[in-house]
């Protein structure tokens, strides 16, 4: 097989991300990644891509899958019991789906008032104004402001 190009590698990189490629095709992207040395910056991804799809996973022996399938796995024959595993799973899944708290747009005002979160800005302006306007219309603002932010 002769040696492709830079410029028939990108055609087959595309009809292969299109789905597309031929074996043949194929074939020639897998020897270009595995050969040429000093790849472009633009195509260490898929050089690693490629890589990665030529790597043989290890194959369990007959012996092996026959074991298993007889239920004498070694670990089971030990007394491993599966259930605390799969139990503390279900709690780890369960911690990481209810107890990450909610993500927020970026944008997105968030208030706090009397322990309730309110997400609509102009509402929580209003109830600031309103709070604000409560506290100048005593007279003594100062000391009703150093009461709020040093309340413990």
């Amino acid at each position: 097989m002769k040696r492709v190009t830079s410029e028939k590698v990108l055609e087959y990189l595309g009809r292969y991300m299109d789905g597309e490629s031929t074996q043949e095709e194929l074939r020639a992207l897998k020897e270009y990644f595995s050969n040429t040395k000093d790849l472009p910056a633009e195509l260490l991804p898929y050089a690693q891509m490629f890589a990665v799809l030529e790597e043989k996973p290890e194959t369990p022996s007959v012996e092996a899958l026959d074991r298993f399938s007889e239920g004498q796995v070694p670990a089971v024959r030990r007394g491993v019991k599966l259930w605390p595993l799969v139990a503390a799973a279900c709690v780890a899944a369960f911690a990481v789906i209810f107890l990450t708290p909610p993500k927020y747009e970026e944008n997105m005002a968030i208030a706090y008032v009397d322990g309730e979160t309110i997400t609509n800005q102009a509402l929580a302006m209003q109830m600031g104004q309103e709070a604000l306007q409560e506290i100048f219309s005593n007279g003594n603002e100062e000391e009703q402001l150093t009461d709020l932010f040093n309340a413990k």
